[in-house]
């Protein structure tokens, strides 16, 4: 499992944080990957996690990137876990990821 974050200092948008997560995964670099909105769409990403929410609710997408399962939370935790397992998004976000 890889643990990662977007925003913050790094200014990195969701999208982006997630594409270096899968490549950090792969052990390849991002350009290696297949594009990004062959699995998912990188703008809905962005949009749906760019910043908190009205009412005070969190919000986690899952979703698939070359097989690898893809967890983000709108607190910016990314966490990428082994295609091979089965991970539910509740455990996968049980502990806080550090910044």
């Amino acid at each position: 499992m890889l643990e990662t974050r977007f925003g913050g200092d790094s200014g990195r948008p969701p999208s982006v944080a997630v594409v270096e997560a899968v490549a950090a995964a792969e052990g390849v670099s991002p350009a290696e990957l297949d594009p990004i909105y062959d699995d998912v769409d990188p703008e809905a990403i962005d949009q749906l996690l760019g910043g908190p929410s009205d009412d005070g609710t969190s919000a986690v997408l899952r979703f698939s990137i070359d097989g690898w399962r893809v967890f983000v939370r709108d607190d910016g935790a990314i966490r990428v876990c082994d295609p091979d397992s089965p991970t539910d998004p509740g455990a996968v976000f049980e502990k806080a990821i550090d910044d």
